[in-house]
């Protein structure tokens, strides 16, 4: 059964996936009714999340060696997100209607998110290229 945790999770991305192809077109075709679209992708993003969480409780307990690199992941995510936060500046919003300072801050850290995790990525890729040119 154990072995079998990977199919079945690429079968269960790949329906959901379908789903909401097929959502999203029923929402093009028919704006009128897009709100129980809506509700209906609300359910189909919570079933994934649970499905996810569901997996990686799963592969722990295949892999409990895991634990390590799963809590260096979160680590680096918390950090990255704590960072973005304190670095984030809301005071733009006067610039904006129905804005609230609150709802720009927490976009400007979305954005710090976005580039300090797109700094990383081309800071891994120059590391990997160096290092393959070194060697």
């Amino acid at each position: 059964m154990l072995s079998k945790l990977p199919f079945i999770g690429r079968v269960l991305g790949i329906v959901l996936g379908v789903i909401g192809v097929i959502m999203f077109i029923m929402v093009s075709l028919n704006e009128d009714s897009a709100s129980s679209y809506v509700s209906y992708g609300l359910f189909t993003t919570v079933v994934g999340i649970v499905i996810a969480v569901l997996s990686f409780v799963l592969s722990l307990t295949v892999n409990p060696k895991g634990i390590r690199g799963v809590g260096i992941g979160l680590a680096a995510v918390i950090v990255v997100g704590i960072l973005s936060y304190v670095l984030a500046d809301g005071s733009d919003f006067a610039s904006y209607k129905n804005v609230t300072e609150a709802e720009t801050k927490v976009v400007s850290a979305m954005l710090n998110a976005f580039y300090i995790i797109g700094a990383g990525a081309v800071l891994a890729v120059v590391y990997s290229l160096v290092s393959r040119v070194s060697k």
